[in-house]
């Protein structure tokens, strides 16, 4: 369920940058405000990933679960 949530995430943002370019087509950035726009884009997803393992960390999803101890020969 969570790689059908990140599909569907990724297709629609790809979907709202697509439809946001075209709209934005005569926009011409100085480099200044494309390094000030990447910077805060990077910000932006470095605090996204930071909030879903802040969330992770709390409901502690990232440890592995433990293998269960299964004798190697079973009686009948």
């Amino acid at each position: 369920m969570l790689e059908r949530l990140a599909f569907s995430l990724g297709f629609a943002l790809s979907a709202f940058l697509a439809s946001a370019a075209v709209a934005s087509a005569e926009f011409n950035p100085s480099r200044d405000e494309k390094v000030i726009g990447t910077f805060v884009v990077a910000l932006g997803v470095m605090l996204f990933l930071g909030l879903i393992y802040a969330v992770k960390w709390y409901f502690g999803l990232e440890h592995a679960p433990e293998e269960v101890d299964m004798p190697e020969h079973g009686h009948h």
